[in-house]
């Protein structure tokens, strides 16, 4: 026979399902990918679902009855957030707004929330919000800016490179193929005044394509990875008086005098070609730029956490906006020298590649007709 339930089992049975339910409405909240807030009119958290804890490492309780938005967003977004929030009440819009959250671990967490003014709604007196964590979303729309950016970038290589190969590559390859065929043409006709001119001429021409090309070879090892760092301990005044070697020539033929400010070693630990090749490209402009009869200092000094080193020229100088483009690649910038020396650009931009793999910076300090100075550092330790 079966037992006819009493008032009090239905009771007991009501009871029961009202607590699952309440539990489950708990559960949901909890592990929900949204937090649920209710705040008054002035921006103080009354309610926040225990979601927080996931998205925000907050106990329920540690977010009760403060103003949010002075307390725990980030400074820059307070502004926009509170407007937001004003909109939502005088206005009964719906929000849609990102901000940055404070985690408990002390980091920023990007938020988004869409809202609802119920303050007079009797039964719940608040404004009510839905937050959803969108950081990731956010790190996937700043990696995609980046790749933008690196993309322009790219491209800007690669037009720099297809002009400096259409223009700059061209010009010598001209002289050289112009002046071998007059060469041939006077040999030919056994008229041998001018030889010397032209044989000169050619041999100049030749070697310009080659340190254009050998410029641009670096400068496409350097922008593909293939330059590795391979720093080791060696002594750097050594370095520069080899390379200081190299240009005596070039500087004698300017009468450019070199002076040396060094003390007698410098030992530094960095990657050795690459530190020539930036003391080559220093010293090299510096000589283009000197007029003759000039001079050019090269001093070295190191100071508690790294080493600088300076060129410094009395040459032409540059203006502010010449220097401001010096190191980019859109706006490679190059000049003739004193002499009518030609070049690319590439070099110094081999240079600020090559620092910055050592954790070091350079820059130049410069003015019209007053000659320039161009420093670098390399980090010590």
């Amino acid at each position: 026979m079966i037992k006819k339930p009493t008032y009090k089992d239905l009771e007991e049975q009501i009871v029961e399902l009202k607590e699952g339910s309440e539990e489950k409405f708990k559960q949901l909240l909890k592990n929900s990918f949204d937090m649920i807030v209710l705040l008054d009119s002035n921006g103080v958290q009354h309610f926040v679902s225990d979601s927080c804890e996931n998205i925000l490492g907050y106990r329920t309780e540690e977010l009760i009855n403060i103003s949010v938005i002075k307390q725990m967003i980030h400074p820059e977004d307070q502004e926009k957030t509170m407007l937001a929030f004003k909109d939502i009440i005088e206005n009964s819009a719906n929000g849609g707004t990102q901000y940055r959250h404070r985690h408990k671990n002390g980091n920023w967490v990007y938020l988004e929330a869409f809202g609802t003014n119920q303050i007079d709604n009797p039964f719940i007196k608040s404004v009510i919000l839905n937050v959803r964590d969108i950081t990731e979303r956010k790190k996937a729309e700043q990696l995609l800016k980046e790749n933008e950016t690196r993309l322009k970038e790219l491209n800007a290589v690669k037009d720099r490179i297809f002009s400096i190969i259409a223009h700059d590559l061209k010009s010598p390859f001209n002289s050289i193929f112009g002046f071998s065929n007059l060469l041939a043409d006077q040999l030919h006709k056994k008229d041998l005044d001018g030889l010397e001119k032209y044989t000169t001429i050619i041999q100049n021409s030749s070697k310009k394509a080659l340190d254009l090309l050998t410029s641009l070879l670096e400068w496409s090892r350097s922008q593909t990875g293939r330059n590795k760092f391979n720093p080791e301990d060696f002594e750097l005044v050594t370095t520069i008086n080899k390379v200081t070697g190299l240009f005596k020539d070039s500087a004698t033929q300017k009468s450019i005098t070199i002076i040396k400010e060094l003390p007698e070693n410098i030992p530094v630990f960095a990657d050795k070609a690459m530190v020539s090749c930036i003391l080559r490209n220093l010293l090299s402009n510096a000589i283009k730029f000197t007029n003759p009869d000039g001079e050019i200092k090269i001093s070295a000094k190191q100071n508690e956490d790294h080493l600088l080193v300076s060129v410094a020229d009395n040459g032409v100088g540059m203006k502010k906006e010449s220097i401001n483009k010096l190191f980019q690649i859109e706006n490679s910038y190059s000049t003739l020298g004193t002499q009518q020396e030609v070049g690319t650009g590439l070099g110094l931009l081999l240079c600020k590649e090559f620092i910055e793999m050592h954790g070091g910076n350079i820059w130049v300090e410069s003015e019209t007709g007053k000659g320039s100075i161009f420093n670098f550092t390399i980090p010590l330790n």
